[in-house]
């Protein structure tokens, strides 16, 4: 049985832990506060740890556990907790599994939503906007917005440390509402009524957060909206040097690199084409996603955005017949320039065939209409060539060139539809796709 340790917030990893403890497997819980521990279940199972660790403490527990796998399951905004778990973990090669609570984007209806990056810049908007503020950002924040204080009703957890921060930050006892969630619509409805509310102040903490419920209220209400995003850019993210990180996406989500996949966990903003878009942990990241492959509208994202830690993503090996060399060309003044490499389809069919690619032939023809005289030199020159085709027509025109030829050709590698195998004219008739990697050989 494995050794598993959770580091929770008061939903999520509550959630998580209480499912292995019905399942009959034991968790070690890390919560930072004693109102942490208090609503996690009373469980022989659930072994509960309270108080804050920074990355060594965490990595002497997680040895002292002699973890054998770990989730984070913190808040979303927890931002430092997140990384020196990550870090510790990298340290300690274990395994990490991150738990996003989902963002529930498809309920930002537009009405009299403002969207901002960071506390600083919510305060700046609510200089301009009358009225009380319903606050629902939590306590950690709260002396940020301590300047609004007569205006200020907050909602925190009922626990002696977020009250104290309330006293902290000046905040009147009649303007605290100290109550666990989740809430309805109508609670917070309830709410804004009952303070005659102006202004609603939320983050883009997702389903469990109850962000849909705020949203719907403060539209019924007729009142303004201030969302603050999920990555907000602090002080220290300031300092941090731009890097600009270019993956070859490999054959697949299955042969991303460690390192590829750490740089995605990281990125604040992804891009890439539609079908790398829908990988899996990309989909699961909180960062912004933007559909693009060719250089000058990625720098156009690039400036428009001015990420700290964008990834770009381009299939198979970064190095290969890749649009990673344009980027690379034309990369955005100011950024630091990371590229890691992916595993190319010529690797991955050389591996299939175990025949190698040392000494072979490679060259596409994706795009680009076959140079039959070149082609023709080059297999001949050559034990094994391998080609990159687009569509069964340069299938045939190949197999008209090397009748005596053994001619393997794949599809979708590493892919859902993955297909392999040698061809003859009757074979590629039942062939579909745009793109091909063949292997020509005696």
């Amino acid at each position: 049985m494995k050794n598993i340790v959770i580091f929770s917030g008061t939903t999520e990893g509550r959630m998580l832990a209480e499912s292995f403890a019905i399942a009959g497997i034991a968790v070690s819980v890390c919560v930072a506060t004693e109102y942490g521990q208090e609503v996690m279940e009373n469980s022989p199972l659930i072994d509960v740890n309270v108080g804050r660790m920074d990355e060594g403490e965490i990595r002497t527990f997680l040895e002292k556990k002699q973890a054998d796998l770990v989730f984070d399951a913190t808040h979303p905004y927890a931002t430092l907790v997140t990384e020196n778990i990550k870090k510790a973990c990298r340290s300690l090669y274990l395994p990490l599994k991150r738990i996003i609570r989902d963002r529930g984007e498809d309920c930002h209806t537009g009405y009299r939503i403002n969207m901002a990056s960071d506390t600083r810049e919510a305060v700046s908007m609510l200089l301009n906007i009358p009225g009380n503020i319903f606050l629902t950002t939590g306590s950690r924040e709260l002396l940020d917005f301590a300047a609004l204080r007569e205006r200020l009703y907050v909602r925190v957890l009922p626990s002696r440390e977020a009250i104290g921060l309330c006293e902290r930050a000046g905040i009147e006892k009649s303007h605290i509402i100290a109550q666990q969630g989740p809430f309805t619509c109508e609670e917070n409805l309830a709410i804004i009524r009952r303070y005659d509310i102006g202004v609603l102040v939320t983050k883009s903490s997702g389903r469990n957060g109850g962000y849909q419920e705020k949203l719907k209220a403060a539209e019924t209400a007729g009142i303004e909206t201030i969302v603050i995003e999920r990555t907000p850019r602090g002080p220290s993210e300031e300092k941090r040097e731009r890097t600009l990180t270019l993956i070859g996406a490999g054959c697949g989500e299955g042969t991303l690199t460690a390192d590829a996949i750490r740089a995605i966990e990281d990125a604040d903003l992804i891009i890439g084409s539609s079908r790398l878009l829908a990988y899996r942990i990309v989909r699961e990241s909180p960062a912004p996603k933007e559909s693009a492959y060719k250089a000058e509208k990625i720098n156009e994202i690039l400036s428009e955005k001015k990420p700290y830690r964008p990834v770009v993503l381009y299939s198979g090996d970064s190095g290969f017949y890749s649009g990673a060399r344009s980027l690379i060309a034309a990369a955005s003044e100011g950024m630091r320039l990371l590229v890691i490499p992916g595993i190319s389809s010529v690797a991955a069919l050389s591996a299939l065939t175990h025949i190698p690619y040392d000494n072979a032939f490679i060259k596409s023809y994706h795009g680009r209409a076959i140079d039959s005289k070149e082609l023709a030199q080059a297999v001949k020159s050559h034990r094994a060539s391998f080609i990159l085709l687009s569509g069964k027509d340069d299938l045939y025109s190949l197999l008209s060139l090397f009748p005596d030829k053994r001619i393997i050709a794949a599809q979708d590698l590493g892919g859902e539809l993955e297909w392999v195998g040698e061809i003859d004219k009757e074979r590629v008739d039942g062939l579909k796709g745009s793109l091909f990697t063949v292997l020509v050989t005696e």
